[in-house]
């Protein structure tokens, strides 16, 4: 660790950390850089290395008038790439140092990892399973200008503690480890993995079969893959039966499909011999035209196969297809390969680098169609191949449909496919008799399919919803003898990230609630009562909060930019270099505003939110605009209006009571401000003992009764401060913070930061109700101590 010269800091309090000092900033650039250079790393990492970390290192090194990124890299840089590099600030980084990896890893695990938002907090957690606590710049500044060397000793350990788990995540995530095994099996350079897309690697893996063969790989320009043909074909999409299915649904997969079928008909580069007739005179093949000699074709007319396009190949005993060679050595091999992670079960280290390569088999036999089928920006595209491919494709699944619904000793019906999968709807049988209908049809239809085409008996959902294309749930079974159903959504709000946690929570427990009772009564009344809550604000701000990527600077002038972007140009307002970067999602939540407002207008950041007691969610919105559509979709297939459930329950708002402080002689005598006067003229006269109307906190009837008011307010005090020291109490265990010092945590991905200030706003709002007490009259016996001394 390496510090500037302060006369606060206090090496005694950093023993765990070799600590050296310089003198300046200027000592402290060049003391970093020969750092990098003695220890000689090939990778450079940082959280955020656009405008933090290792960006801003180099934007202060600008200020004296040299480039980090230069004097740190293996080879002199002959132009400076990080000026107006777009790829760079849109994908990784336009810090950039030669000879050397940099690692933006935040770009990385958005990449890798399916999260709601990536803040470092949120991916430690979701990777580490460890809370990390997150400090505004102002508090780190604070800190660093304090004179308690408690203070700087404590920056310094928070900063040290999150350079330290952005390696942890990288080592937890198998980054540099799976990209290492990646690059082998692909056999491309390591950034590559990273950077470069599908059609560079399946390439590379090609280039090495198809080189001892004598084949030489085309390179077409633009030009020459825009005059190509159109495609032609179209995968089998079935527009499924909605419906609620409260028998079994069996789910039929085939295994690797598209690779399949290129392996059984021998499609290939290789082996094709072009149209059975001329379409419009030529005989065109992807980017070029295919002029055979002089009686080939009748030679080859016994050994010819005509795909469903159209397109002829050779069969496999006149010549094996490189495509079909190079996917059957990559299917193979990943067999074996997971054959051996099983025998290698107790060595961890093992296990994750034949993870990596099963993992880097699988990915190029998946994308090896897309190679063959990129039409607008394909290396080597032949759409022929693709739609054979794809034709064939469909041509399987349409058979195996035909087969199932005419079979009528299962009695099933196929309600929906997709591509390679179909949905088969038993009704009238039991799970165990649908495991072993499934298995049957699933073995019958791979006995009609060229090998290795194969129909793969994948798992049985009961009860089901069959919503539309792509989307549909249910409890999921994947063997007989499951007892305890997985709940499985594929393409609903569930699952997806463009909402907020709680109408994933809510659509969720619906679900379960309508699968385990299939009773609509029950779905109401959680519905109902999670409705009233909502507009009696009885919720955490956490559940509530939107987080969608925000691209500045692709906006149009012509109409409002999204709530996201304008909480962003907020975040810009206050701090320049408070920018988010291109794909970020910000977090941001809706709050009431005035009739008719916009909802940018409305769209404020959750610490604006929590900090302003003027703003509070606008439950109204949330309810009809977020979590009843999903709702509707759902529950319209069973009959019911989700709406009209809204619409008639009773709709009890929270009316904020009038404040405590306000009225209390103790605490606002000599201090009433312009603020309190707008507050107390437009708060409430509810009760807050009983709620009836009141004009000074407490009604009359409750002023004449103080053996009653006194406990339930003493106990409310009680109850609210309890609470308050409860949170504390935990977040002082996770940020290590002194007992008599506040928590200036502000991690708004953990539900206890939420929890916190809930308790402590609360607490504050009870405060003055000791004065409204010393205000009752009540006779001499009762005579309570504050709650300090109950406790």
């Amino acid at each position: 660790m390496v510090v500037v010269k302060n006369e606060r800091l206090d090496p005694r309090r950093l023993r765990n950390f070799c600590v050296e000092v310089v003198p300046d900033e200027l000592e402290l650039l060049n003391k970093v850089i020969d750092i990098v250079i003695d220890v000689d790393p090939d990778i450079v990492v940082g959280w955020e290395v656009q405008t933090a970390s290792w960006g801003y290192v180099n934007s202060r090194g600008r200020h004296y008038g040299f480039e980090i990124g230069e004097l740190i890299a293996r080879a002199p840089s002959r132009n400076n790439t990080g000026g107006n590099d777009q790829w760079g600030l849109r994908t990784s980084s336009t810090f950039q140092v030669i000879g050397r990896h940099v690692f933006n890893v935040w770009r990385i695990m958005q990449v890798e990892q399916n999260l709601g938002i990536y803040t470092f907090e949120n991916v430690a957690f979701h990777i580490l399973k460890r809370r990390i606590p997150r400090y505004s710049f102002s508090t780190l500044t604070e800190w660093y200008k304090s004179s308690d060397p408690v203070h700087t000793s404590r920056l310094l350990r928070h900063l040290s503690e999150r350079t330290s788990t952005v390696l942890d995540i990288l080592d937890e995530a198998e980054t540099v480890t799976k990209n290492a095994e990646f690059a082998r099996v692909f056999g491309v350079d390591f950034f590559s993995v990273i950077s470069r897309g599908s059609q560079f690697k399946v390439e590379s893996f090609m280039f090495r079969i198809a080189k001892p063969e004598s084949f030489v790989l085309l390179s077409p320009s633009k030009e020459d893959v825009g005059k190509q043909n159109a495609a032609e074909c179209m995968p089998l999409i079935m527009e499924p039966l909605s419906a609620f299915y409260n028998g079994p649904l069996v789910v039929l997969d085939f295994q690797s499909l598209y690779p399949s079928i290129m392996i059984a008909y021998n499609y290939c580069y290789s082996t094709c011999l072009g149209r059975v007739g001329e379409f419009q005179g030529q005989n065109k093949f992807g980017v070029t035209e295919l002029h055979h000699p002089a009686g080939l074709l009748q030679k080859l007319q016994d050994h010819i196969t005509v795909a469903p396009n159209g397109i002829m190949y050779v069969k496999s005993d006149v010549r094996k297809g490189l495509l079909g060679r190079m996917l059957t050595e990559l299917l193979e091999t990943r067999v074996m390969v997971k054959q051996a992670m099983k025998s290698a079960r107790g060595n961890k280290a093992l296990g994750r680098i034949l993870d990596a390569r099963q993992l880097s088999l699988k990915y190029i036999a998946n994308v090896t169609y897309g190679y063959t089928s990129a039409t607008y920006s394909g290396r080597m595209p032949a759409v022929e191949i693709a739609d054979s491919i794809v034709q064939s494709g469909r041509e399987t699944l349409e058979k195996a449909v035909r087969i199932i619904n005419a079979t009528k000793k299962w009695g099933g019906k196929v309600v929906y496919g997709d591509t390679d999968s179909l949905f088969i709807y038993l009704p009238g049988k039991t799970k165990e008799q649908a495991f072993r209908i499934g298995q049957d049809m699933a073995d019958t239809i791979t006995a009609m399919n060229p090998a290795p085409v194969k129909l793969k008996f994948e798992k049985v959902y009961l009860p089901c919803v069959l919503m539309a294309k792509k989307r549909y749930v249910g409890f999921k079974y994947e063997n007989p003898d499951d007892s305890v159903p997985v709940f499985d959504a594929k393409g609903i709000e569930t699952v997806r990230r463009d909402g907020v946690a709680a109408q994933q929570k809510m659509t969720e427990t619906c679900l379960k609630i309508l699968f385990r009772t299939q009773n609509l009564s029950e779905v109401k009344d959680y519905c109902t009562r999670s409705w009233l809550k909502i507009l009696r604000n009885k919720v955490s701000i956490q559940d509530f909060v939107f987080a969608k990527e925000v691209k500045l600077g692709t906006y149009s002038d012509k109409v409002p930019p999204p709530p996201g972007a304008t909480v962003a140009a907020r975040r810009i307002m206050q701090d320049e270099n408070d920018e988010p970067q291109y794909g970020e999602r910000v977090p941001y939540v809706i709050v009431k505003g005035e009739p008719q407002s916009r909802l940018v207008d409305r769209a404020v950041s959750p610490e604006e939110c929590l900090r302003n007691r003027r703003l509070s969610l606008d439950g109204a919105y949330y309810i009809s605009r977020v979590l009843i559509p999903p709702l509707e979709r759902i529950f319209n297939l069973v009959g019911a209006d989700v709406r009209a459930w809204y619409d008639e329950m009773p709709k009890t708002m929270k009316v904020d009571q009038v404040d405590p402080l306000s009225l209390s002689p103790r605490k606002n005598k000599g201090n009433t401000t312009n603020k309190f006067k707008i507050d107390e003229h437009f708060q409430s006269s509810q009760c807050l003992h009983c709620g009836a109307l009141a004009q000074e906190g407490i009604c009359d009837a409750c002023r004449r009764d103080p053996q009653t008011v006194i406990p339930a307010l003493l106990g409310r005090i009680y109850k609210a401060e309890s609470r308050m020291l409860n949170t504390q109490q935990i977040c002082v265990s996770c940020t290590a913070s002194a007992a008599a010092e506040p928590i200036r945590c502000e991690n708004y991905d953990c539900p206890w930061f939420f929890e916190r200030t809930k308790a402590v706003s609360k607490s504050e709002f009870l405060e003055g109700l000791w004065g409204l007490m010393d205000d009752i009259e009540f006779s001499q016996e009762y005579s309570y101590e504050r709650t300090d001394d109950l406790l």
